[in-house]
């Protein structure tokens, strides 16, 4: 029994030798066949394993004749952990196969060992992949299960034969099952997890080789050993590409010094050590000389960190950016001469507005002052058609520096309260009298919701309106034109606008109004214009926060409306109350000195100024102009920018440079140039102010006195208008309503109501008797504050009587006149004498028609009596 024992654990131990030996083999070659077919694997596998059984079954150790054990139980029971179900069959088939072969009387219980073997190895194959991975707990119960599951193959026996067996095999038989099945399992597995490790190692390092390969530089490790030494242990072919280097040189300290550029050489040895001492990424741009002599920027990247014997280690990336550096110096000069170029269109811009401003200044200016001389009929014509010519030159002039600015994005949007009523009314008043000479009707409305006082810029927003007006009345040759403001939604930022104009004019075909809102698109270039009008327009609105379009049909008209949302604000303290009829603008005069070299210019100026009580004297240039303030006593000098000899800003600073109080005498300049940089220029130069050519004679009075520090004084009036006009506006326009309406008999009669019959007739006459002579004052005013005045004085008046074109027209000429609008004043001049004329006439039929009432019984008697 001993000798048989020792026999069977040696056979046991021979044949579990010889099984391991052959699995290693068999797991070298699945290492290599890690791309297989998993399937194909694993039969290769199984049928390893079985083989392996086979090749035991063929020394075994016999018990008796025919009857026979082995370690094939071992195998086939691990075939299904290691190789899954399929391989776990595998085995089982092969050598229960070979087992059936070598029949035997034991030839059957053999067979049933191995079939159950391999059930148990399949099973507990799927526990431990349901697991994650073959641990410990799964090789000892597979290693249980075998030994259990072996005697039991005994029951298919002889009685006799089975008894000798469990004399003779049972204990060694079971203690080689349990310990083959725990050692080779644990060897087996040990080796599968080499591997799989040396599959993922093998895995990780082709994806890092691939990676490196595919990075836009090279990828190093730069140690800095605690001895001061600088090493490379590793650098990727990308490296050695990027810096010009043999993939076969060694990277050192002194290869890296021989291609590193000798002006960034200090620089890099020092952000190396910065690195080493804080642990900060190192981040670097230097240049190399490659062995071409070629200057190549480099950009490093990496991060430091230190470890346990002292070394810092830096593991990063090398890209080479010389084509990133040349696009950056590329566009930096670009830059660099866009810059210049805005400079030189900001110039050609100035000098050619000063050209055309300068010249233009002359025959406007002298067409307004023939314009007040006694001309026969066909003279007049002619003067205001050098007039009208002028105006149109300057238009085209003023579109082309706005879109210029709004191009630059050098057009700044005030922010301020204003009348939106005022601003209808003031469009539709510059634009009536040309439309009702082509025969139109143009009516403007505000709907009622509409608040009376919004913010934003009311001079931009009006020049929108007046072009899309303009336009309207241009292309209109019957019918009317509409101009109306709603209220479509209340936002938080306030309500929300609809400003339209609406003609009967030629329309526009589908096609082509996209183009209109572009620069320089004319839809009928015969009409003239600049093609800007729109584009500026669109751009204006835009800067707001709104939008602009149209909707045309060809043949039947256009709508061009704007949609913005403008905040509503409150009244400006004083707002509601007009100035009184008696608040005339006198003027102090002032002693000035005249600097401007063009003869007509000088006697245009000179003429503007006397006219309000200045003494002028005048030179031509800025030399002259400095001799003169050294010997005579000024209170203002009038600089133009641009005189032969020594130029306006030459002379101020010249002027700035001499003792008080001369050097500090109050100097305005005066450029045709109206851009921001010059005005800028003008003032570093020592001036106080900027007159802007064509010279407004309201704006430069303004700019004198507001330099001189004189405000402009009230005082009396001497015509005894203020006993007879002088009263606070009390009634409030509802709108909308035609702003052509010439009387409102409703407000005529309330106000007969409040002051009684007697009195209301009283004020009716001595308006009536009062108006031609303050036509006559307004008419001969011009752009004098007289004018101001007689348009402020009868703002009341007329809107207590009814007179409600008048009122609105006198509005729109004094808000005009205070800015300085001096083309929107000339036509609203002539519309305020229109609705004079219309007005009294309507208050006259009104009154007389009503002669039988008794509420207008005396009131009519009086009329009847008024020239």
């Amino acid at each position: 029994m001993t000798m048989v024992s020792s026999e069977l654990l040696l056979g046991l131990a021979q044949n579990i030798g010889l099984f391991a030996v052959v699995a290693v083999v068999f797991l070298q070659i699945r290492s290599r066949a890690a791309f297989w077919p998993a399937a194909l694997a694993n039969a290769l596998l199984g049928l390893m394993f079985g083989g392996v059984a086979v090749l035991g079954m063929a020394d075994p150790v016999r018990v008796a004749p025919g009857l026979f054990i082995d370690a094939r139980n071992v195998m086939v029971g691990l075939a299904g952990p290691f190789g899954g179900a399929l391989a776990g069959a595998a085995a089982a088939a092969v050598s229960g196969a070979f087992r059936l072969w070598l029949g035997g009387p034991g030839a059957l219980a053999g067979v049933a060992s191995l079939v159950g073997a391999g059930l148990i190895g399949m099973l507990v194959g799927a526990a431990a992949r349901r697991s994650g991975r073959f641990g410990n707990r799964h090789l000892i119960a597979l290693a249980l299960l075998v030994t259990v599951m072996a005697p039991f193959s005994f029951l298919l026996l002889s009685p006799d034969m089975a008894r000798r067996l469990v004399d003779t095999a049972l204990v060694p038989l079971s203690l080689g099952n349990f310990l083959g099945t725990l050692a080779l399992g644990t060897f087996l597995r040990k080796e599968q997890e080499r591997c799989d490790l040396q599959i993922a190692l093998t895995e990780s390092q082709r994806r890092f080789t691939a990676t490196v390969a595919n990075l836009p530089g090279g990828v190093y490790q730069r140690v800095l050993t605690a001895d001061g030494r600088l090493r490379f242990p590793y650098c990727s072919p990308g490296f050695f590409q990027v810096m010009g280097l043999p993939a076969t040189e060694r990277v050192t300290l002194e290869s890296l010094n021989r291609i590193l550029h000798p002006d960034d050489r200090p620089r890099l040895l020092a952000s190396i050590h910065a690195s080493a001492e804080t642990l900060q990424p190192w981040r670097l741009e230097y240049r190399i000389i490659w062995p071409n002599g070629d200057i190549r920027w480099i950009s490093v990247s990496s991060r430091a960190a230190r470890r346990d014997n002292g070394d810092i280690v830096w593991d990063g990336i090398v890209t080479d950016v010389t084509e990133t550096k040349r696009n950056e110096q590329a566009l930096i000069q670009a830059r660099l001469e866009a810059e210049a170029a805005s400079r030189a269109k900001a110039e050609f811009l100035a000098t050619m507005s000063h050209e055309m401003r300068t010249p233009l200044n002359g025959i406007l200016g002298f067409a307004r002052l023939l314009l007040d001389e006694d001309l026969t009929p066909r003279q007049r014509h002619h003067a205001r058609l050098v007039r009208d010519a002028g105006r149109s030159l300057l238009t085209v002039i003023e579109d082309v520096l706005d879109f210029s600015r709004i191009e630059a994005g050098r057009l700044v949007m005030n922010d301020t309260s204003f009348a939106v009523r005022d601003l209808i009314a003031n469009c539709a008043a510059v634009l009536r009298l040309e439309a009702e000479a082509k025969g139109l009707t143009l009516h403007a409305a505000v709907a009622p919701d509409v608040p009376d006082w919004l913010r934003g810029d009311p001079d931009r927003l009006r020049q929108v309106v007046l072009n899309l007006l303009a336009n309207a009345v241009k292309f209109t040759e019957h019918g009317d034109v509409g101009l109306t403001v709603v209220k479509i939604a209340d936002t938080p930022g306030g309500p929300h606008l609809t400003i339209s104009v609406a003609d009967t004019g030629i329309g526009i075909p589908s096609d082509r109004q996209g183009q209109l809102f572009q620069r320089f698109s004319q839809i009928d270039r015969s009409r003239g214009g600049t093609g800007l009008g729109l584009a500026i327009s669109r751009r204006l609105v835009e800067m707001m926060g709104g939008t602009v379009g149209v909707q045309s049909q060809a043949g039947v008209g256009s709508t061009f409306w704007l949609s913005l949302v403008l905040p509503e604000a409150d009244p400006p303290a004083g707002s509601g109350t007009p100035c009184a009829v008696e608040l005339l603008v006198h003027r102090r005069p002032a002693r000035i000195l005249l600097a401007e070299d063009l003869a007509m210019n000088r006697e245009l100026i000179t003429a503007m100024l006397q006219g309000t009580g200045h003494r002028v004297d005048a030179v031509a240039n800025g030399r002259q102009a400095v001799e003169a303030v050294q010997r005579g006593a000024y209170d203002l000098v009038l600089m133009d920018v641009h005189m032969p000899e020594l130029d306006g800003h030459s002379a101020t600073r010249a002027i700035r440079g001499l003792l008080p109080p001369v050097g500090t005498i109050p100097i305005l300049a005066m450029s045709a140039s109206a851009l921001p940089d010059e005005v800028r220029r003008c003032r570093d130069a020592g001036m106080n102010a900027h007159i802007a050519k064509p010279v407004d004679r309201a704006t430069m009075l303004d700019a004198i006195d507001a330099a001189l520090g004189w405000a402009i004084q009230p005082a009396e009036a001497t015509d005894g208008a203020a006993e007879k006009g002088a009263m606070a506006e009390t009634f409030t326009a509802v709108e909308p309503f035609p702003l052509r309406q010439p009387l409102d008999r409703a407000m005529l009669a309330r106000l007969s109501d409040e002051l009684g019959e007697e009195a209301c007739a009283r004020m009716a006459a001595a308006f009536l008797d009062e108006l031609p002579q303050r036509m006559g004052r307004l008419r001969m005013g011009g752009e004098s504050g007289r004018a101001l005045a007689e348009a402020q004085a009868l703002v009341a008046p007329s809107a207590n009587l009814g007179l409600v074109r008048l009122a609105s027209s006198c509005r729109a000429l004094s808000a005009a006149l205070r800015s300085g609008r001096r083309h929107e004043a000339e036509g609203l001049a002539d519309s305020v004498l229109d609705a004079a004329e219309e007005g009294a006439e309507a208050l006259r039929d009104t009154l007389s028609r009503g002669r039988g009432e008794s509420r207008f019984k005396s009131l009519a008697k009086d009329i009847v009596r008024t020239p």
